[in-house]
C-alpha cells in the first residue's frame, strides 16, 4: 500500500542530535577498494534475502513474511542493483537487469501513480545505457507516454498547473511533478525527440515557480485540490528536484537549472540531516516516525545529491555530507551479522527491515564508492560467468552452502520454466568447451541445454554431489557462430529435466595456445582452436585485430620482424 506519512521531527532531531554530540569526531579515512567491498558486500546482500525466484521479484521484508514490494519499490531496487553494475564496469551483476525486467513484465508497466512510473521509466532508461537493448527505451517511451496524461491545467487554487500525483487525482505532489521532469529530460537525451524536453521544461518550471520557497529553497511536498502547499521536510523532495535540474542543465546546457539545484541542495543539507560521529548525515527522521515510503527517500537524495557534486567536485559541503552518510551506514546503520540497513542512518541497529530502506542505503553505499575511486576489480577470469551475475527466470540467488565462487550461485530450481541465461561473444565461430561447476547434493540432477534458443542437450547428467557443500564440474562442447550467444539451462521435464540442482559458474576455456616458431630470419605463428589473432608492440598494449582475419599457421616475414624489431602475439574469441 502507498502512503504519505506526516510527522514530526524537530523535537526527535534534537534528542538524536544530543546523543550524537557525546561521541568525540574521529578521522574515519578509507580507501576506494575498503569502499567498494561495502558496497559490493551491501548490494550482495540485498540480492540474496530480497530477490524471490519463485515470484520473479523483490520480497518487501526480510526476515519473509511472504509479501512482495510494491511497484516504485521495486524500481529503486532494480536501480540499485545497476549501481553496482555501472560502479563495476559491468563485471558483476549485469545479467540480472534483464531479471528484473522480466519480473516486471509479467505484472505489467502502468501504476496508479504517476510518481510511481515516473521511477519505473528512469529505471527502464538505465538498463537501456548500461546494455544498449532497445526494449528498455521502447517500453520507458511507452510508459512516459501515460506520464504525459497527467498533466492538468485546470485545477487548483489561483494558479493551476502541474501533474496529478495519482490517476485518482487527489493532489499534485513533487514526486510526480520532479520525477516527470527528471525522466523527460532524460528521454530527450536518448532519443533526441523534442517533445520528452518541451514537456519536461514545462513541468519544471510551473513546479519550480510555485513549490520552490524563494528565500529558503525548500521544496513543498504537494498541494491540495483547494490549492493549499503542505510543506513537508522530507529528503526525497529536494533530491528529486535537484535530480530534475541537472538533468536540464545536462539536456541544455542552461546554467540556470545548476544554480536552482545548488540553492536546493544547500537547504536539504543545513535542514535534513542529523548529526554524528562521523559527521552530518542525511535524515528524515528515526523509525517511529518516518515509516512508508519514507524509507526509501533518502537513496534518491542521495543519488541527485551526488549527481550534483559530481558536476563541481570542489562543493566540499556536498561531499561533507555525502562521505559521512556512507561512513555512518556502514558503522551505525548496519547490522554487522546480517548486513541490513537501518531506516536512520545515524542508528539504532534494526533486525527486520523491509526492501526500502535496504536498498536506499545499497544506493549510497554504491554511489560514494563509485565516485571516492576506480573499481580494483572483481578477481574472476573474464572466461568465467558466474551463476549469480546471469539472467534469472524464476530463480532464487544463494550463498548458504560454503565452496562457490564469485559471490554465491542458484538454486530453488526444479520446476519446469525455471532456467538461466549466459551471455557470451565469440570473435569467431567454432567449438567451445563448456565448464559447469555445481552442486547436487539431492542426488543426480539433470537439465536441458539450449543455444540460441535451438536444442542442443534435451536431458544432460550432473551427477550427485552426495552433499551441497561439494562442487563438482562437468564438461560439454558445442560449435557457436561468431558474435553474441546466449546459452540457456532449463528444467524442462517433457525432457527428463529431474531433482535440485545449485549452478555456480560456467567456464569456457580460452582459445590457444600459440606457438612461435623461428624459420630463417622469419617467424611462424601457429595456433589452435578458434581466435583471432591480435598483436601489439609491447605485452601489455595496445593490442589491435590483423588485417583480413588469419589463419593458423601464419608466417611472419622477416622484413616485417626488422621493421618491428619486437612484437607480441595473442588470441582473442
Amino acid at each position: 500500500m502507498k502512503t504519505r506519512i506526516l510527522r514530526l521531527v524537530a523535537t526527535v532531531r534534537l534528542v538524536v542530535l544530543a546523543s550524537a554530540l557525546q561521541v568525540p569526531l574521529v578521522c574515519h579515512a578509507q580507501t576506494a577498494e575498503t569502499y567498494h567491498a561495502r558496497a559490493d558486500q551491501a548490494l550482495q546482500s540485498f540480492l540474496v534475502k530480497f530477490w524471490d525466484g519463485g515470484h520473479q521479484y523483490l520480497r518487501n521484508r526480510f526476515p519473509d513474511d511472504g509479501s512482495l514490494t510494491g511497484y516504485w519499490t521495486y524500481a529503486n531496487g532494480w536501480d540499485a542493483l545497476m549501481d553496482g553494475v555501472e560502479r563495476t564496469g559491468r563485471q558483476k551483476y549485469l545479467g540480472l537487469i534483464e531479471s528484473f525486467y522480466l519480473g516486471q513484465d509479467e505484472r505489467g508497466w502502468f501504476a496508479g501513480y504517476y510518481d510511481d512510473e515516473c521511477w519505473m521509466t528512469m529505471a527502464l532508461i538505465r538498463a537501456y545505457d548500461l546494455t544498449g537493448d532497445p526494449r528498455y527505451l521502447n517500453q520507458a517511451k511507452t510508459l512516459f507516454d501515460d506520464i504525459k496524461t497527467g498533466w492538468d491545467s485546470t485545477c487548483c487554487g489561483v494558479n493551476p498547473g502541474g501533474m496529478w500525483w495519482d490517476k485518482a487525482h487527489t493532489q499534485k505532489a513533487t514526486a510526480a511533478n520532479a520525477g516527470a521532469a527528471l525522466a523527460g529530460a532524460s528521454l530527450y537525451r536518448r532519443t533526441g525527440e523534442s517533445s520528452f524536453l518541451d514537456f519536461a521544461q514545462q513541468v519544471y518550471g510551473y513546479w519550480h515557480s510555485n513549490m520552490v520557497n524563494k528565500v529558503t529553497f525548500q521544496v513543498a511536498d504537494h498541494f491540495e485540490t483547494n490549492g493549499s502547499k503542505v510543506l513537508w521536510k522530507f529528503t526525497y523532495n529536494e533530491g528529486l528536484m535537484m535530480g530534475a535540474a541537472v538533468e536540464l542543465n545536462e539536456a541544455t546546457g542552461n546554467a540556470g537549472y545548476l544554480t536552482n539545484a545548488q540553492n536546493i541542495a544547500g537547504f536539504m543539507i543545513k535542514n535534513e540531516v542529523t548529526s554524528t560521529s562521523y559527521g552530518k548525515v542525511l535524515f528524515d527522521g528515526t523509525s517511529s516516525d518516518c515509516g512508508g515510503d519514507c524509507h526509501q527517500f533518502k537513496g534518491p537524495a542521495y543519488r541527485y545529491l551526488m549527481r550534483l557534486y559530481s558536476k563541481d567536485t570542489s562543493q566540499k559541503p556536498y561531499f561533507d555530507v555525502l562521505k559521512a552518510s556512507a561512513d555512518a551506514i556502514w558503522n551505525l546503520a548496519r547490522n554487522k551479522v546480517r548486513t541490513l540497513f537501518a531506516i536512520n542512518w545515524a542508528g539504532p541497529l534494526e533486525s527486520s527491515v523491509d526492501e526500502l530502506q535496504d536498498n536506499a542505503a545499497c544506493v549510497a553505499l554504491s554511489r560514494f564508492a563509485q565516485q571516492y575511486g576506480v573499481y580494483p576489480g572483481s578477481g574472476v577470469p573474464a572466461n568465467q560467468f558466474e551463476a549469480e551475475n546471469a539472467t534469472l527466470r524464476h530463480i532464487g540467488l544463494e550463498s548458504t552452502y560454503p565452496g562457490f565462487t564469485g559471490w554465491g550461485y542458484v538454486a530453488g530450481w526444479n520446476g519446469d520454466g525455471q532456467g538461466i541465461d549466459f551471455k557470451v561473444n565469440f570473435a569467431t565461430a567454432g567449438t567451445r568447451e563448456l565448464i559447469l561447476r555445481y552442486a547436487a547434493g539431492a542426488g543426480n540432477a539433470s537439465r536441458a541445454i539450449y543455444i540460441n534458443g535451438a536444442g542442443a542437450s534435451t536431458n544432460l547428467i550432473f551427477p550427485s554431489t552426495t552433499a551441497w557443500s561439494n562442487y563438482n564440474t562437468i564438461s560439454v562442447s558445442y560449435d557457436f557462430p561468431p558474435g553474441p550467444s546466449t546459452i540457456s539451462l532449463i528444467f524442462n521435464s517433457s525432457t527428463g529435466s529431474s531433482n535440485w540442482l545449485n549452478l555456480d559458474n560456467l567456464t569456457i576455456p580460452p582459445p590457444g595456445p600459440l606457438t612461435v616458431a623461428v624459420h630463417g630470419e622469419s617467424a611462424l605463428v601457429s595456433w589452435s582452436g578458434p581466435g583471432l589473432l591480435q598483436s601489439a608492440p609491447d605485452v601489455s598494449g595496445p593490442w589491435s585485430d590483423l588485417t583480413n582475419s588469419p589463419t593458423s599457421p601464419l608466417m611472419i616475414p622477416s622484413t616485417e620482424m626488422d621493421a618491428r624489431r619486437h612484437q607480441f602475439y595473442r588470441l582473442r574469441q
